[in-house]
């Protein structure tokens, strides 16, 4: 088969037929090229057939088994060694048939032919052989490629074996900048519920010491997954971690997280978060975000959710002098209270008929968990949000942090 301008086009096979008498090769030409229409090449001396095969294939060979330059045997293992897949056919005279026989296995012979031969026999055998020489290339070609698909196959599975490595090296850094331990102090405690929607996400959160008895958390959204979002949150570490025991406030923090990001972030990324300062003594919390969802303060007392309205800019979008972070605001926790701090991944997911949670079960879900306390209260959460997807898969990662002023502080 070849190609002409873009078409596949079929070659007409070439036959090569090797006899010293030219009466016979004459003959054989006109049969076949008249039956079925091949094209053949002739030859009565067996050298300079084999001089035609060094320069160009055939799909075929017949040749006299008894020549005077050398015999027919002889001719077709050189032949062999040149074209394996080319069938080849030895003719013979009555008397020369049973060595022929012997020595067809000798040379891998198609077929031998006896003279005089039948013009339908001869026919039907050289039609055959080209199909089944085609047949071969055919297989060897299926073979070759499915040969260059496993070894594609195994650098792919090589490739795979070493990205998830790379994958869980990089989980297990990104658990590592997160608290293994989370306060519980007498007066304050932090319970979080970290989902990555991936092996590795782009939630965040981290707790900090403020200096005058007040601690810093954070919590943060970074786009993207995998790699990128584990080496994102990195820096969103280092960055919050450099206010650790300073006199700063949420909104400086959030300024200086924003410096840090928009200098190393690549062009497309960047995070959301929210930082929350909240005073062990008083209960006192002031409250900067940036691009988070509302937190929700839990009056446990009067079984009331707050939102609060707290807004500002994304982090790492906008350049250092002319960002502005958003207004920060100031609430007291009274003993018993809590503060909820959550990504979109918890609001935003959606059931079967497009529904966020946010807009339909959000409410409800902590008017009736508000009496829990910790982690309690965020399994409850979670629970109702997997109630709510009914089996769909979680599109964005999860994470949701309560603070809680201590009810029984006169214990301390």
């Amino acid at each position: 088969m070849t190609e002409s301008h873009g078409q596949t086009i079929a070659a007409v096979p070439t036959v090569m037929i090797v006899d010293d008498e030219e009466m016979v090769t004459a003959s054989i030409s006109a049969l076949i090229s008249m039956e079925l229409e091949y094209r053949t090449v002739a030859f009565q001396s067996p050298r300079l057939a084999l001089d035609h095969l060094h320069r160009q294939p055939v799909d075929m060979i017949i040749s006299d088994f008894l020549m005077p330059e050398m015999n027919g045997l002889e001719f077709l293992d050189h032949a062999r060694k040149l074209y394996p897949d080319v069938p080849r056919v030895i003719l013979t005279g009555y008397a020369d048939k049973e060595n022929a026989i012997r020595a067809i296995n000798e040379v891998g012979l198609y077929h031998y032919l006896e003279k005089p031969w039948d013009n339908d026999h001869l026919t039907v055998l050289v039609r055959n052989g080209v199909h089944q020489k085609n047949l071969h290339e055919t297989l060897r070609d299926h073979i070759r490629r499915l040969e260059r698909a496993q070894r594609r196959a195994d650098e792919l599975s090589e490739t795979a074996d070493r990205l998830r490595d790379e994958l869980e090296l990089a989980r297990r850094l990104q658990r590592r900048l997160m608290p293994d331990r989370l306060p519980a102090d007498g007066s304050v405690s932090v319970a979080v519920h970290y989902e990555p929607a991936m092996e590795i996400g782009g939630d965040f959160y981290d707790i900090i010491e403020l200096a005058g008895n007040r601690m810093g958390v954070l919590v943060g959204d970074v786009t993207g997954h995998g790699i990128q979002a584990a080496l994102s949150t990195a820096l969103l570490k280092f960055a919050f971690a450099q206010f650790a025991g300073r006199d700063v406030r949420p909104c400086e923090i959030l300024s200086g997280i924003n410096d840090v990001l928009y200098t190393a972030l690549p062009d497309g990324i960047f995070a959301a978060a929210v930082v929350v300062a909240i005073d062990r003594v008083s209960g006192r919390c002031h409250i900067a975000n940036a691009g988070t969802p509302h937190p929700m303060v839990l009056r446990r007392h009067f079984a009331k959710c707050e939102r609060l309205p707290a807004e500002g800019l994304l982090l790492g979008v906008a350049d250092p002098k002319a960002f502005r972070p958003g207004q920060e605001h100031g609430i007291d926790l009274q003993p018993g209270d809590g503060l909820l701090l959550y990504t979109d991944g918890l609001t935003e997911c959606e059931n079967g008929d497009g529904e966020m949670f946010e807009q339909r079960a959000f409410g409800a879900a902590l008017a009736k968990n508000i009496p829990r306390r910790g982690n309690e209260l965020l399994d409850e959460i979670v629970a109702s949000v997997r109630t709510f997807r009914n089996g769909r898969m979680a599109e964005d990662d999860l994470t949701a942090l309560v603070i809680e002023m201590i009810e029984d502080r006169s214990a301390e």
